[in-house]
């Protein structure tokens, strides 16, 4: 992981271990993706954190629940978006890409950069933040 990261990281996440990983997303002029849950890690109490490279995109913020009121927030190319605490497990998704609004890509588009935890820090039956017993994943990815 590039220094920058998890420089990054450690400044904004609040949390004592480093991100495991970090999921790398392009997106096309149409892309899009649906509301979903990062429900993959099995350590809920460190954030997510994603930070946006390229064209700007319309993201949607929902609650713990899809049938939670959603929000609509710009991410521009150098936008850092931490979901953390009560928003960890908040539905979230990007509704659409506003092409030209960047020149960072010559193609055009935008990267998204996701780091994350991937492993418990705490391990031990009862840890906080492990999702139930047979919990299945909400990720679309």
């Amino acid at each position: 992981m590039p220094a920058a990261l998890t420089a990054l990281w450690t400044e904004l996440s609040g949390f004592g271990g480093l991100p495991e990983a970090c999921l790398i997303n392009f997106y096309g002029p149409r892309a899009k993706m649906g509301l979903h849950q990062d429900r993959d890690e099995l350590e809920f109490d460190a954030p997510v954190i994603s930070i946006s490279l390229g064209d700007s995109c319309l993201f949607r913020l929902g609650g713990r629940t899809r049938s939670e009121p959603t929000r609509s927030i710009r991410l521009s190319s150098g936008d850092v978006l931490a979901l953390g605490g009560s928003s960890r497990l908040a539905f979230h998704g990007v509704d659409r890409i506003y092409p030209g609004t960047s020149g960072l890509l010559p193609e055009g588009g935008r990267i998204n950069l996701t780091l994350r935890r991937v492993t418990r820090s705490a391990p031990g039956p009862g840890a906080v933040g492990m999702p139930p017993a047979g919990a299945r994943s909400e990720n679309t990815r």
